[in-house]
């Protein structure tokens, strides 16, 4: 009875039971949830860019082939004093009327325009010393007449736009 207190003895002592060793799914969970966390915001910023995108092209807000861009874009509202700006294909050369909502139209006189003529470029600001020291309330529309730099005084098509103007 002397071993009876010995644990150590074979013969009285069960085998050790083999559990299985609990692992963990990730061996580095913070760091897995950092990297998804990032693919996910950059998948987030793909998607979005992708939807608000504009996707229209030039032709498609200016569909006449003289002109290639312009400002303000059609259809909106801008300031009293907003700048038009008419860029026209680069061999042409344009004047500007600007018709109010009573439908009364203004030239603007040619000393009233910035122009890149190599451009094509022509830009009308209104101000105090302007034809037009700010555009009527209500709907405006731009008149654009273009010539051909090669032959100035025969015009050779029209453009026109409409913007409303809050005062």
């Amino acid at each position: 009875m002397a071993n009876a207190g010995n644990r150590g003895n074979a013969a009285n002592s069960t085998p050790p039971v083999n559990r299985p060793v609990k692992r963990r799914a990730f061996k580095h969970p913070g760091r897995f949830a950092v990297v998804s966390v990032g693919i996910v915001a950059v998948l987030s910023i793909f998607l979005i860019a992708g939807f608000s995108a504009d996707t229209t092209t030039r032709t498609q807000r200016t569909p006449n082939g003289n002109v290639t861009d312009i400002a303000p874009e059609p259809n909106t509202i801008v300031p009293p004093q907003s700048a038009i700006i008419v860029d026209l294909r680069d061999d042409l050369f344009g004047t500007i009327d600007v018709c109010g909502p009573t439908k009364t139209c203004t030239p603007i006189p040619e000393d009233q325009l910035s122009r890149v003529k190599a451009l094509g470029r022509l830009t009308f600001q209104p101000g105090a010393d302007k034809e037009i020291i700010r555009y009527q309330p209500g709907t405006n529309t731009v008149v654009v007449h273009i010539e051909r730099q090669t032959d100035p005084g025969v015009e050779i098509d029209t453009y026109q736009w409409t913007f409303t103007s809050k005062s």
